[in-house]
């Protein structure tokens, strides 16, 4: 899956769409209800909103690594980020762990029952920070 929709910029031209650019995403949020430890992939983060329905007991959710962002999101500079929500919709929390690339700056698990706002901010040619808020 790639960022490289285009968009036209103030100038009138076109050129790649960059995370800053505030670009559409699919309104219907990811419906997981799988009862397993999860990978928050490249595919599931362009969807903007994921919820996870069929925990039954706490899980961990590994992150994606900071090199496969960077290709999805060539267009993406030192600075910009790309957000996705997290939800749980039962009564267990979902792990937060990192990937090579990755630093976790904020909260380290989405709660039980609650919702999760993650943003990849890119900070290096192949690093990122996860700011979960």
């Amino acid at each position: 899956m790639s960022g490289r929709l285009m968009m036209v910029d103030s100038g009138g031209l076109q050129k790649p769409i960059g995370a800053g650019d505030c670009p559409i995403v699919p309104d219907v949020p990811l419906l997981i209800a799988a009862d397993a430890v999860a990978t928050l992939d490249v595919a599931k983060i362009v969807r903007g909103a994921i919820l996870f329905t069929g925990l039954t007991a706490g899980r961990n959710l590994t992150m994606d690594t900071a090199a496969n962002l960077v290709a999805a999101f060539p267009g993406m500079n030192i600075g910009e980020a790309i957000c996705v929500r997290v939800g749980v919709s039962t009564a267990f929390a979902l792990t937060l762990v990192t990937a090579a690339g990755i630093t976790l700056k904020g909260r380290a698990t989405v709660p039980a029952s609650t919702t999760l706002h993650i943003y990849f901010v890119r900070t290096g040619a192949a690093t990122f920070d996860a700011v979960c808020v």
